[in-house]
């Protein structure tokens, strides 16, 4: 499964999970990504992280941009 993980800052990272399906939760949790610090989008649509994914899905993590 081919997932794009952007920075917020404009760098693309383009990384590959050796999976068929997984949910939201468990893909933000097999990237080292907290539930607190992304999104998920599943062909261009914001999901839940109880999502089902799929490897015919295009997923996309964006990591919001935080701080004071």
């Amino acid at each position: 499964m081919k997932i794009i993980v952007t920075d917020g800052m404009g760098n693309v990272e383009e990384k590959e999970i050796d999976t068929e399906k997984i949910t939201g939760k468990e893909l933000l949790a097999e990237l080292g990504i907290s539930i607190f610090e992304a999104m998920i989008m599943k062909n261009n649509e914001i999901v839940r992280e109880s999502e089902l994914l799929t490897n015919q899905d295009r997923i996309k993590v964006p990591n919001m941009i935080h701080g004071g």
